[in-house]
Parts: structure tokens; C-alpha cells; sequence
């Protein structure tokens, strides 16, 4: 299918495209590497009349361990010896997103960026038609949950944020009105249609910030799908981890992402276990809790019920990986 019709701006700058922005406020969307927003014009998804594309904008580069830019692309944080060496685990979720010729155009603002998805969403027009029309395209209700009263229940589906918010990671965002930072765990909502709890329809990401004391967990990825290539995640799972050499946990983090309308943080559930043991039975006994804290939509591929379950497995996977304290 072809792509709807769109005026296509390509600035050099962020002031260019923060004119841009404020100029066509409500009827722009931005394009970064294109791997999801341009399949979603081709399916009629929402186009708007102006794309502003953010590829020739240096300030949005660049790869270091306090700050990444929107436009790394995600095989640069794959292949980056400094994030192999000292975030390994940013190293290591990028690998799993997608397929290797994607990752060479997605991006890491692309990736936390990413639209919601659902069966009754993403789909061609034709589809859609035949099955009425859902809130977040054409439609009036919610057809997840059709008795939610205005609610989308889309699932967001980028990866990258899930281990960004284990490490306390915050976003830069720019508008003509100026640039400011906000903790990543405030950036998402819970509707599958705002999503962006606190990003204004004239700002756009510039960079990702890591603090410095990220690089003393010990973290960890692992994805559910599918297929391991080229599928959208069913369930992602980061956990940080910090613990001293007599086995008690100093700091554990745990997030997911592709379980509900934004990633999840569970950091009140983790803050029980701060100052215990590590054992195989507290391994257990967190991953029991991981999996009664986490909630899972039925709109992605794979039963709601075994991905919550597979919060736990992962979990205690996870655990074992970086400490053989959790496997005795």
C-alpha cells in the first residue's frame, strides 16, 4: 500500500525543527528511522499532514555513558564497546529488539517513542472496517475493553525503556519554548492513546540521561515472544542489581514493557527485599511477588495468565545470571 499524501520537512537544527514543531502543532508527527510510523501511514493509521524528519540533526547524536541521543541508531548501541563495558544491559537489550537490517534504521528515540499497539489497532483499513472501527483509529469504544468509557488499552511495546528505567535514567525534551529533564518513569501514561504523560505535542526527545551510580548494578535483559526475530515483544523484563560480597542485596529494580500501556517500574514491590539474603528461596519468593505486581492486556500474541507467570521465570533467571547466591 502506498503512503498517504504529507508535506516532508527535513531540518538541520533542533531550533528548525522546534519552529516546525510549533508551527504545525496537531497535525505533525516526527520520523526518526521510520521502521514503525511509516508501516502505521501505509495502514492509514493516523497520518498526519506534515512528517518532520530529525536525520540530519547532529545534537541528536552521540553515545556516551551519561548521555545517549534520540538518533543513535539502535545497532550503535549494540555494537558500542562503552556500553558492553559499563551498560551492558542497554548493549544487550538493543540486540533483541527486532531484526538485524531494522536495528541499523530504528533509533533509541524511535524505540521509547514507539505508538501502542493492539490486534484491532494495527491492522489494514479493510480490517478495520470489517470489524468496527477501535477508539485509538476512527472509532468511538474501546473494543479491548469495550465498557472502559474512553480508555484506550493499547500495549506499548519499545524495549529500551524497560532497562533505562531500571538504570534512573531521564529524558531531555525541546520545544521553542525551551528544553527541560524529567524522570523516564514520569514520561508514560496508562492510556494507550496519550501515552506520553507529560510530553507536550510541540516538544521532541533529544537525548536520554544515565546517572553515574547506574554503573554499579548488575542488570539484566530477557524477552518473550514469539519469535526471537523481527516480533514485537510479548513481555520484556530488565532487573538491576546490586549486592555486597556477603550475599545482601544493597538495591534491586525490576521494569516491564509489553504488558500495559506503558512500561512499569516495580520498584515498591522490590524495596521489600532490600537488606535480605540472597538465596534460592528469596529468588523465588521474588519472583512471586514480580508476577502479583505485574498486569498483562490481552491485545499482543501470547495469553495474559503465561506471560505473568513468565514475569516470575524471568525474574528469577535474571537473578541467578548475576548472582550464584540466588541458585543455592
Amino acid at each position: 500500500m502506498e503512503l498517504p499524501a504529507f508535506h516532508y520537512h527535513r531540518p538541520n537544527s533542533l531550533d528548525e525543527a522546534s519552529a516546525l514543531l510549533a508551527r504545525h502543532q496537531g497535525d505533525v508527527d516526527l520520523v526518526a528511522g521510520g521502521t514503525d510510523l511509516l508501516p502505521n501511514y501505509k495502514n492509514r493509521l493516523n497520518a498526519r499532514s506534515h512528517v518532520i524528519s530529525l536525520g540530519g540533526i547532529s545534537a541528536l547524536q552521540g553515545i556516551s555513558t551519561r548521555r545517549i541521543g534520540a538518533m543513535a541508531r539502535l545497532v550503535e548501541i549494540e555494537r558500542s564497546p562503552l556500553l558492553q563495558t559499563r551498560l551492558p544491559v542497554l548493549a544487550e537489550t538493543a540486540s533483541k529488539i527486532s531484526s538485524p537490517p531494522l536495528r541499523q534504521h530504528g533509533t533509541l528515540g524511535g524505540n521509547l517513542m514507539l505508538d501502542t499497539r493492539c490486534y484491532y489497532f494495527n491492522q489494514s483499513p479493510l480490517w478495520r472496517q470489517s470489524v468496527d472501527f477501535c477508539l485509538k483509529a476512527e472509532g468511538t469504544k474501546c473494543l479491548v475493553v469495550p465498557s472502559s468509557k474512553g480508555r484506550c488499552f493499547a500495549t506499548y511495546s519499545g524495549e529500551m525503556a524497560a532497562s533505562l528505567l531500571i538504570l534512573g535514567a531521564k529524558v531531555e525534551l525541546l520545544s521553542a519554548a525551551g528544553a527541560r529533564t524529567l524522570p523516564l518513569a514520569e514520561f508514560f501514561d496508562e492510556d494507550g492513546i496519550v501515552r506520553f504523560r507529560d510530553r507536550k505535542e510541540d516538544e521532541l526527545v533529544v537525548a536520554v540521561h544515565i546517572p553515574e551510580e547506574a554503573e554499579q548494578l548488575s542488570c539484566g535483559y530477557r524477552k518473550l515472544a514469539i519469535r526471537d526475530s523481527i516480533d514485537f515483544p510479548s513481555l520484556g523484563l530488565a532487573l538491576g542489581l546490586r549486592i555486597n560480597k556477603r550475599g545482601v542485596i544493597e538495591d534491586l529494580r525490576l521494569a516491564t514493557t509489553a504488558m500495559a500501556s506503558r512500561p512499569e517500574l516495580l520498584d515498591e514491590p522490590m524495596a521489600e527485599f532490600i537488606g535480605q539474603q540472597a538465596s534460592a528461596q528469596l529468588a523465588f519468593r521474588i519472583g512471586e511477588v514480580a508476577q502479583k505486581a505485574s498486569v498483562a492486556y490481552r491485545n499482543v500474541p501470547l495469553d495474559p495468565k503465561y506471560r505473568r507467570k513468565m514475569v516470575a521465570v524471568f525474574t528469577r533467571r535474571l537473578l541467578e545470571a548475576i548472582s550464584p547466591a540466588f541458585a543455592n
